[in-house]
């Protein structure tokens, strides 16, 4: 069974959601990377997510219909959920430096 998230979940979703996609800066929704083993219906932690577009993670040649193809032309799942973590590492940092500087006014 799927698990609601929770607000901590919620919020760093929305931190993945507002990179835009990966592949195209499109707004972007969530795509639930699936390790392997992982059973049918179920979903993998809401921390192993990457922002996709509805086309890239869903369309005719998206994540979900032509894997193989997809990872050859963007990376792997793996790969661009470094880029996620890492983009978000850069806006937390930025945030903090000019949250901190406005304190000094």
């Amino acid at each position: 069974m799927k698990k609601a998230p929770t607000k901590a979940e919620r919020e760093y979703l929305s931190k993945v959601s507002s990179l835009g996609c990966l592949v195209c800066q499109r707004p972007a929704n969530v795509h639930h990377i699936r390790p392997i083993g992982l059973g049918m219906g179920m979903r993998s932690s809401h921390y192993q997510t990457i922002p996709l577009c509805r086309e890239h993670h869903q369309g005719q040649f998206s994540i979900h219909n032509c894997k193989q193809e997809f990872e050859a032309m963007y990376g792997t799942e793996q790969q661009m959920l470094q880029k996620t973590l890492k983009e978000i590492e850069n806006i937390e940092e930025a945030n903090n430096f000019f949250n901190y500087n406005e304190g000094d006014k």
